[in-house]
C-alpha cells in the first residue's frame, strides 16, 4: 500500500465504468482519508468489473462505524449478537448481478452498501501484523465481493475457496 501521504492509484485498466463512491465515516477512528478509502474500492471495483452485467450499476455506499454500532446492525439484520468487520448489503441477486436472471425491476444505480467497524479493523490489524489500511483494503475487498455474488458461508466449500482465492488475487493485483 502507500505512503499515507500518497493517494492509491490504479494499476489495472479493467474498469468499464466510472464508479462513484459515497463514503460515511461515523467513526473516524482509523484516522484514513475518505480519499484514500474512495481509491481503494475503486481499484476493487476496476477488478470485478467485468463481472457486473448490469451496465446502469455504478454507484456504491461505504459507511465506517464503532463496533457497538456494528453489533446493533449485526443483530438487527443478521440476528448475531456481536459485533463483526463488515457487513455487505446487495441491491442485486448474485445470478441478477451477473446477467444469469433479468432483475424484476429497475433496482438503481447502486450496487449496494458496506459497514465496516473501524474499532474490528484495527484490532484484525494488530492481529494479523498488517497494516490498519492493509487490513481496511482486505474488508472493502472481501466487501464488494459479497456485493458482485461471492459467498463464503452456507455454501459447498468449493464456493467459498474461490471466494478467497478471487480477493487474494485482488489484493496481489492492487498491491496490497
Amino acid at each position: 500500500m502507500p505512503s499515507k501521504d500518497k493517494q492509491i492509484k490504479s494499476k489495472t485498466k479493467n474498469a468499464k465504468r466510472k464508479w462513484l463512491i459515497h463514503i460515511t465515516l461515523e467513526s473516524r477512528a482509523l484516522r484514513i482519508p475518505e480519499v484514500w478509502i474512495r481509491d481503494a474500492a475503486k481499484m476493487v471495483l476496476a477488478e470485478v468489473d467485468h463481472e457486473i452485467a448490469i451496465s446502469e450499476v455504478n454507484e456504491l455506499h461505504i459507511l465506517v462505524i464503532n463496533d457497538a454500532r456494528m453489533h446493533e446492525i449485526n443483530f438487527q439484520f443478521r440476528d448475531k449478537d456481536k459485533t463483526t468487520d463488515v457487513l455487505s448489503f446487495p441491491q442485486y441477486t448474485p445470478k441478477e448481478i451477473r446477467g444469469v436472471r433479468a432483475t424484476q425491476d429497475a433496482q438503481g444505480p447502486y450496487l449496494g452498501d458496506l459497514v465496516i467497524s473501524s474499532e474490528t479493523t484495527k484490532r484484525q490489524a494488530k492481529r494479523f501484523k498488517v497494516t490498519v489500511k492493509k487490513e481496511l483494503c482486505r474488508l472493502i475487498t472481501h466487501g464488494i465481493l459479497h456485493l458482485v455474488g461471492y459467498d463464503h458461508e452456507k455454501v459447498p466449500a468449493k464456493e467459498a475457496q474461490a471466494m478467497r482465492r478471487r480477493e487474494r488475487a485482488i489484493m496481489e493485483i492492487i498491491g496490497t
